[in-house]
């Protein structure tokens, strides 16, 4: 008898559908199909919201790879009941790079692929540890082991085309630091003159640290009160100087875990200016670790170009974004006064208005109310100076640099720009 709920008949099982996961086929090695049990789900005659789920590869041993291979790629979707869901994540994470490696798929789902699993990753660095003291060592090792597994798929500079995939997808601080730290990736491996590596592991080495390091970059923001991390709209001054501590809380978190100098350096200084401006230290020039200047230019860039439309920020191409970051700032003495009052006092001035009597508690809500609307004001003044020019924040042969990589993707058209 046919029942909902995943009543067992034979090859098939009958359901609603929420028993069973959709994944891609072409994700299975064949050699591995016989792990898990595999279902299409088809119509169920006379029954509306009811499938069956037909049963696939029961035996595969006579079968040769080559023509599993082609028998898996007949299916967009394939489906596994969710009990086998932590034997098939486990599977994922084991076999990732050949998955990655695996041209035969399409790049979009290996790119979606390895962005869910870091998703998975650091949103339990960020979720986890929200107001801990510390960052622990199983986690950190969890993120080394991945980034060694990917290694060779997402530094290889045609993986800069799977980045395009990501336009417009959420503005998390999960998936921003996943884009940061894969441009990263992509940026050492395919300029190891300007590190200092001889040999190929020692290139794969500093790779995976620096694609770590973006990961982490923003994991101070776990300390940072979540209203502020999750406003919808622009920072006032004050909140813009609270999330200025994120730089320090994530050293914090990372101290004891001994990592590698150039790593906590880049994390602590990722917000320091070439002209000194920056935080948290104001360094300037070649006092800022190159690592910290390539992880400013990932961070910026991301951040303006590979972020979806706000209600407070207006999309701009990766085009747009470059000639911002590239540019000179006419108005630049402006900027960086209102910057530098922000960050003495996080206040903002009001301008007296009119007196309204001796009543102190109007006068009270009215002085409020002008130093909201000031604040506001500024915040915004500020944003409109900004996108006149980031020039003076970034080292500029190392930001030419960042965009000849770009330009070697198909996906990045920069060749007027430079």
């Amino acid at each position: 008898m046919a029942m909902v709920g995943g009543i067992d008949i034979g090859d098939e099982l009958v359901d609603d559908g929420t028993n069973f996961i959709g994944i891609v086929p072409t994700f299975i090695t064949p050699n591995y199909l016989t792990m898990f049990r595999f279902y299409e789900k088809l119509e169920l005659s006379g029954e509306k919201g009811v499938y069956r789920f037909r049963c696939l590869f029961k035996d595969t041993t006579a079968i040769p790879e080559t023509t599993l291979g082609r028998m898996l790629s007949v299916w967009d979707c394939l489906y596994i009941h969710k009990q086998d869901m932590a034997d098939y994540d486990r599977y994922l994470k084991d076999n990732l790079h050949i998955i990655l490696a695996n041209e035969g798929i399409e790049l979009d789902k290996r790119v979606m692929l390895f962005t869910e699993i870091c998703f998975e990753v650091i949103q339990g660095v960020m979720g986890d540890n929200f107001g801990l003291p510390k960052f622990g060592v199983e986690t950190y090792n969890k993120l080394k082991y991945l980034m060694s597994e990917a290694i060779g798929g997402v530094s290889d500079i045609n993986f800069l085309n799977g980045i395009a995939t990501l336009i417009g997808h959420d503005y998390g601080t999960y998936t921003h630091s996943i884009k940061v730290g894969w441009l990263m990736a992509i940026f050492v491996n395919a300029n190891p003159d300007l590190f200092g590596v001889s040999g190929k592991s020692e290139l794969e080495k500093l790779v995976v640290e620096v694609a770590v390091m973006g990961f982490l970059h923003d994991i101070g923001k776990a300390k940072i009160p979540r209203h502020i991390i999750n406003k919808k709209g622009r920072l006032s001054n004050l909140e813009y100087v609270a999330i200025q501590a994120h730089t320090v809380y994530s050293v914090g978190l990372l101290f004891e875990l001994n990592l590698p100098k150039h790593v906590m350096e880049g994390i602590l200084y990722h917000h320091e200016n070439e002209d000194g401006s920056g935080y948290p230290c104001g360094l300037k020039g070649e006092k800022i670790p190159l690592f910290a200047k390539l992880c400013h230019i990932a961070d910026v860039f991301d951040a303006l170009a590979l972020t979806p439309e706000l209600p407070y920020k207006t999309s701009k191409t990766p085009y747009q974004s470059l000639v911002i970051m590239a540019g000179k700032n006419p108005n630049l003495d402006a900027l960086q006064q209102m910057e530098k009052e922000v960050a003495e006092s996080g206040d903002t001035p009001a301008v007296d208005g009119a007196d309204h009597g001796e009543n102190p508690d109007i006068k009270r809500l009215e002085h409020e109310l002008r130093m909201t609307r000031e604040a506001v004001k500024r915040v915004e003044v500020r944003m409109r100076l900004r996108d006149k020019g980031m020039a003076h924040c970034f080292d500029a042969e190392l930001l030419k640099r960042f965009v000849m990589t770009l330009n070697r993707s198909k996906s990045f058209e920069f060749s007027t720009f430079l």
